[in-house]
């Protein structure tokens, strides 16, 4: 996996969730568990599989996988990313042959395609998978005003996506809980996840509106980590962006400070909890134009922020192809 120092341009995040003695036991983590986190996947089947291939290269054992919604959207490749988190979410055997083909189908090397489908392939039946406004949008379950790009990708999606695809989204949920490790997954807000509103800071949340000791959301394609406590907001992480385009004054507003911490640990205690966003797959906007996601690891009590590189002009030229607006397109290859 990609490890990054802040002068090369990319992200390390260890975010460390120590238990202490005053934790109630029914909140304790019962189990050690690796738990890969993705958002934002967007129909980009490139990113996606770029992500298995690294966690095989670094040899990560992944106990359960969180998908935080938006799994279509903007690219090209709707039908392809279903098949994949529905084999996730199930391990239905009757997927494996469709896996294979979508892997024989992206241009890499022969020995990484047989690598990533038997990652894809161990991950079965281990997902928990939520949805976010675009499947909702896709599948006619919401009508929140879109930009006209985003419109037009829904509009395009609606027409080439599966029959049992659209019941796989119907399916999802707008939020789900996990009760043995204190942990609720949501695309944007636990307490209004219907009306998927974007968290680009701190402020707009507070520890009364979160449920769980750990919220794992996404929806802004931005990675973020925020600490709150019953008595005030202790921000440890604002929108991680590359230095020409650092929000100094943001950070100024949540942290007094204007610098930006790469590598932090927090200890987890009582009255305190955590609102954590992996950050885009398939569409990241924090100006690195590779696909985000995060690892939770429950021994080392920590949080690692990853980054996958994979080929962009591809699907850029993909975007284009399929008639969808340039800005969509572009944004694969800034990132912003």
């Amino acid at each position: 996996m990609y490890r990054y120092c802040w002068v090369c341009i990319a992200h390390l995040i260890r975010i460390s969730l120590n238990s202490t003695k005053g934790t109630n036991k029914s909140n304790s983590i019962i189990k050690s568990m690796r738990f890969l986190i993705i958002s934002d996947i967007h129909s980009n089947i490139e990113a996606l599989v770029s992500v298995f291939s690294e966690l095989h290269n670094q040899n990560e054992k992944i106990d359960n996988v969180f998908v935080l919604g938006d799994i279509v959207g903007y690219g090209v490749n709707p039908n392809e990313c279903c098949t994949i988190v529905k084999f996730l979410k199930s391990g239905k055997p009757a997927l494996k042959k469709e896996i294979q083909t979508i892997i024989q189908s992206i241009d890499i090397d022969a020995t990484d395609k047989e690598n990533i489908i038997n990652y894809i392939f161990s991950l079965g039946k281990k997902a928990t998978v939520i949805a976010g406004n675009h499947d909702q949008r896709v599948i006619g379950q919401l009508n929140t005003v879109m930009a006209s790009s985003a419109g037009i990708s829904i509009n395009w999606t609606k027409k080439v996506i599966h029959n049992d695809n659209i019941r796989f989204l119907k399916s999802l949920s707008y939020k789900e809980k996990l009760l043995e490790y204190n942990i609720e997954l949501v695309h944007s807000t636990s307490n209004r996840p219907e009306d998927y509103v974007y968290v680009m800071n701190s402020i707009l949340l507070n520890y009364n509106l979160l449920h769980s000791k750990i919220t794992f959301a996404g929806h802004t394609h931005k990675p973020a980590a925020y600490l709150y406590t019953k008595y005030k907001r202790d921000i440890h992480a604002s929108v991680f962006v590359p230095t020409d385009k650092f929000d100094k004054n943001l950070m100024l507003a949540e942290r007094g400070s204007s610098d930006r911490l790469e590598t932090f640990d927090i200890s987890l205690k009582p009255g305190q909890r955590y609102y954590i966003n992996p950050g885009s797959v398939g569409q990241p906007r924090d100006g690195i134009p590779m696909a985000s996601y995060k690892i939770y690891d429950t021994e080392t009590n920590k949080v690692y922020m990853e980054k996958a590189e994979y080929d962009r002009e591809v699907v850029r030229k993909k975007i284009l192809e399929a008639g969808l607006p340039f800005d969509l397109a572009n944004r694969i290859l800034t990132g912003i």
